[in-house]
This record gives C-alpha cells, sequence and structure tokens, in this order.
C-alpha cells in the first residue's frame, strides 16, 4: 500500500509539533543525493492522525510506476482541525500577503524542511513543493515568502496574491483548476497565470478542466509527465 512506504514522525517546530509523514527512496543512500518534496494536503485531511494528509493527491501521482517521487524524499505534515495553512478566505480565491501574516504551520513546514535537508542526503538544488486545495493555498504562499528555495512548485485549484508575482516569475510552476469551482474560484489560479505571465515570467504551465469542479487533483496528479517535467527543474 502506497502509505506503509511512509514513516510516522513528529518534528517539534519553534510554534508547532507537528505530525508528519516521511518517505525515503527505498535504496536510500548517503552517497546519492536526492530531490526532496514538500507536500501540503487539502482542508479534508486535517487532524492529528498522521495519516489523512496522504489519502488523496500524491496517491494518484504515485500510480506511475516510473514516478521520480519514488526516487525522492518526501515530507508531509499534518495541519491540526480547523485550521488552515494559510488564513485566508479560500471562497474568496486570492489574497494578500502583506495583509495576511505567515501561519506558525507554514513557518513550521519550512523548519522541517530545513530540518530534513540537514539530516538527510538531499540534493538542495532539486527542492520541489506540490499541494491540493488548502494545500494549494499553502504552495502559492510558500513561493510568496520562500520561493528562493524551490526549484519548481505543483499547485492545484487553490490560490495566491498576483502582486507576489515578480517573485515567482522565474520559478518553474504546473498549476492546474477546474473551471467549474464553486469552493475555490478558478480566477484565483488565472489571476495568479495572468500576473507571473505579466511579470515577464515564462515558466508558468496552466490546465484548465473544463467539465470539473473543486475536485481536480486525481486528474492534476494523472498528468505523469508534467511530474516527470518538474523534476527535470534544477536551481542554478
Amino acid at each position: 500500500m502506497f502509505a506503509d512506504s511512509f514513516s510516522f514522525e513528529t518534528f517539534e517546530g519553534t510554534k508547532w509539533t507537528a505530525p508528519y509523514r516521511l518517505r525515503l527512496p527505498e535504496n536510500y543512500s548517503i552517497e546519492k543525493k536526492y530531490p526532496v518534496v514538500l507536500y501540503y494536503h487539502a482542508a479534508g485531511e486535517r487532524g492529528d492522525d498522521n495519516i489523512m494528509q496522504l489519502a488523496i493527491g500524491l496517491p494518484v501521482a504515485m500510480q506511475d510506476p516510473d514516478s521520480p517521487l519514488y526516487d525522492a524524499i518526501i515530507i508531509a505534515p499534518q495541519c491540526p482541525k480547523d485550521k488552515k495553512w494559510v488564513d485566508t478566505d479560500w471562497t474568496k480565491g486570492n489574497y494578500r500577503v502583506d495583509d495576511t501574516p505567515e501561519t506558525i504551520y507554514i513557518q513550521t513546514a519550512q523548519e522541517l524542511l530545513d530540518y530534513t535537508l540537514k539530516k538527510y542526503s538531499c540534493d538542495k538544488s532539486r527542492i520541489y513543493t506540490m499541494g491540493i486545495s488548502m494545500g494549494s493555498f499553502a504552495v502559492w504562499d510558500t513561493l510568496a515568502r520562500h520561493g528562493e528555495r524551490f526549484a519548481a512548485a505543483f499547485a492545484c485549484c487553490g490560490a495566491g496574491d498576483p502582486s507576489k508575482a515578480e517573485k515567482m516569475r522565474d520559478i518553474p510552476i504546473w498549476a492546474y483548476h477546474g473551471a467549474l469551482d464553486d469552493e475555490v474560484p478558478a480566477d484565483g489560479t488565472r489571476n495568479m497565470v495572468r500576473a507571473i505571465q505579466a511579470a515577464g515570467g515564462k515558466k508558468i504551465h496552466y490546465t484548465e478542466f473544463p467539465d470539473l469542479g473543486h475536485w481536480t487533483w486525481d486528474s492534476a496528479y494523472s498528468q505523469y509527465d508534467d511530474i516527470r517535467a518538474m523534476f527535470q527543474e534544477k536551481k542554478s
């Protein structure tokens, strides 16, 4: 079973103790450097069981037997029940980072990433972040605040701050949304794409599913060629 390959871990951050799941490549060796993935789950997977964050999204991506995810170090923290990665109203889509303090959950995720980079044999030029729905808000927020760390990103049915597009213009981003989404408006992603393109960004890839609503992650995470392309990206 997919989730069985992830160990159960706990990380004591500065402001929050985070339950998280960790996956190391099957033949992990300190003689090799591995890409790292920080995965943010959706709202329905919140809690403290350290199980639900792997229920949807990633399992679909890893149905591809040749997925580069299998040769990556993956960390998947779990946001507490009734809390948010980003403290904003999802139904309004885009928001302003400058008016929205970074949550302790995003902060701790960055601390967990630092810890992972120190403890394991990681390729620091190949750090990626992926997320769905509430977790996609986290991806956009992370890129706005810490984008210099990431080689590429994968964001499905969320929204971010278009005014921060300049900070993301050189980051390869694969973005997805359902045109019929009635939970997070598709303009949340469309506006990010337009803003990044207007800022001169040429590495933003957008796929809109015309017949889908909010539940688009099965379709997005089945874009196996896109995931492989993301893993080809490296920071200089």
